[in-house]
């Protein structure tokens, strides 16, 4: 019987120390496993901590009335910051606050036409007017050679200018769409269609007037059942009325720095270029969309969407795609990114796909002349993502505003010094030429203020109006100097 039992006790414990090894064998990875990951979110966690220590300090600066950014990671919205107030001016503004998108719409309409491509109902080199029959421009064979995908990488033929003309129109019914492309009818190209990249609202506005024409129905509708709730973008809008029943309001203007209320209506025809609302949170999904496809549009599609086309211009190391700038970084790898504004509201969206990353930024408060600080603080951000040191946001003091300024002053003393010598000097002025000449330079230079202004800025006045209203308040005001002070001297030529 002890014999038994000790045979008994030794293959217990043979048995038991077998199990004990294949359970520890289980075991151990995992513990490595849990220590890993732990050693990751630790990581993880201190990166993020310093991204809210940057946008802190950087949304004080901005000086926008409030924002939100998403940050997501390898699939993940591993991150959500929200500040300030909506455009009443006290509503707090939340993860679920709609903003304008400005032109990071184009990349949403891009991804809607994709949809089309999937589903072999478009033909990425097929010319235009295949489905959209009503398609043209002053140049009938521009118009019948344009394909879609020019359309995309911008390469249409059509300039910066055309798009300006017909853009912010502030158009809330539900033809603005197609009435876009309409107007375009007269316009002509600036480059053969295919020659070179020209960034132009325009592109982008055909390719919403053909989504329209393929699927039968608004851009709204489509974008919002085919877009919109398959990505989880519960937020997000592409019209005015359906704009504010998700909460969209108006945004702010800035004024030599101050933030006004704005008065700008959204603009329904302006939606595939640039008049899309979304919340923070929607920009996390579509990121993760973008970073994680297949569940709605494929790999395949979304990748071509963020291949480099063209250049965005000689000697550039920017490329175009579908909707999305491509950057090399130093680092290796590749920056796909976008910037958007609207009158009253600016934005900046990044993808790092090497590293797994997305950002997105939006703020409600725009002038033209401080877009370059988003920028910036987005460049921030990259830096810290990269695992870089990102500096202090700091940003320059926009000469140009200031220059108008000095010059507005000057002439509003030389028209008080005109008013001086015509109505307290009693004696002759004494010199008629000098008067007349004088006369002659400032009615010639109120002439040609406006035009040669916009030239060489190459816009519209319209466009000038909205997005640096301030500048364009102090033009208007040294126009009115100019004429004043020409009349004025007209009179002292005539008095002698």
């Amino acid at each position: 019987m002890k014999s038994l039992l000790s045979v008994q006790s030794f293959r217990f414990y043979s048995y038991f120390l077998c199990l004990s090894l294949i359970v520890s064998t289980l075991i151990l990875p995992s513990q490595h496993a849990s220590a890993a990951q732990q050693a990751i979110s630790a990581e993880l966690q201190a990166k993020l901590d310093e991204i809210d220590a940057y946008i802190d300090d950087a949304a004080a600066k901005l000086g926008a009335p409030g924002g939100s950014m998403v940050l997501v990671k390898d699939g993940q919205i591993v991150y959500r910051k929200t500040w300030g107030v909506t455009g009443d001016g006290k509503t707090a503004v939340t993860a679920q606050t709609p903003f304008l998108l400005g032109s990071l719409s184009k990349g949403l309409t891009a991804y809607g036409i994709m949809l089309l491509v999937q589903a072999n109902k478009i033909d990425l080199d097929a010319p235009v007017r295949q489905y959209l029959p009503s398609f043209t421009l002053e140049s009938e064979e521009d118009a019948a050679k344009i394909t879609v995908r020019q359309l995309l990488t911008q390469t249409s033929g059509l300039g910066t200018e055309s798009g300006m003309k017909f853009a912010d129109q502030g158009a809330d019914d539900s033809e603005a769409v197609q009435r876009y492309v309409r107007e375009l009818s007269t316009e002509a190209t600036t480059a053969r269609p295919g020659e070179r990249h020209q960034y132009s609202n325009a592109n982008y506005g055909i390719l919403g007037a053909l989504i329209e024409r393929i699927y039968g129905v608004s851009f709204e509708e489509y974008m919002d059942k085919s877009v919109f709730e398959p990505l989880g973008m519960s937020n997000a809008a592409a019209s005015v009325r359906q704009a504010k029943e998700k909460g969209w309001m108006s945004g702010y203007r800035s004024w030599f720095g101050l933030s006004v209320q704005s008065d700008i209506a959204y603009d329904n025809g302006g939606a595939p270029y640039g008049y899309i609302a979304a919340s923070a949170e929607d920009m996390g999904h579509y990121l993760i969309g973008m970073l994680q496809p297949d569940a709605v549009l494929s790999a395949r599609y979304t990748r071509m969407m963020m291949e480099p086309a063209v250049l965005t211009r000689a000697n550039s190391q920017t490329s175009y795609g579908f909707g999305w700038r491509i950057t090399p970084l130093a680092e290796g790898g590749e920056r796909i990114w976008h910037a958007g504004s609207t009158p009253d509201y600016r934005s900046e969206i990044m993808l790092l796909p090497g590293e797994g990353w997305g950002a997105a930024i939006l703020t409600n408060r725009n002038n033209s002349l401080e877009e370059i600080r988003l920028t910036q603080v987005m460049n921030g951000v990259q830096q810290i993502l990269l695992g870089k040191k990102a500096q202090p946001a700091t940003f320059s003091v926009p000469m140009e505003r200031w220059l108008f300024a000095v010059v507005f002053l000057v002439l509003l003393l030389v028209t008080a010094m005109v008013v001086y010598r015509l109505f307290r000097v009693r004696r002759k002025s004494g010199n008629r030429r000098i008067w007349a000449g004088l006369a002659t330079v400032f009615i010639l230079l109120a002439v040609l203020l406006l035009p040669v202004l916009l030239y060489g800025l190459n816009v519209t006045w319209h466009t000038f109006s909205l997005f640096v209203p301030d500048m364009a308040a102090l033009a208007v005001g040294c126009v009115v100097l100019l004429t004043a002070s020409g009349l004025l001297s007209v009179k002292m030529a005539v008095n002698g």
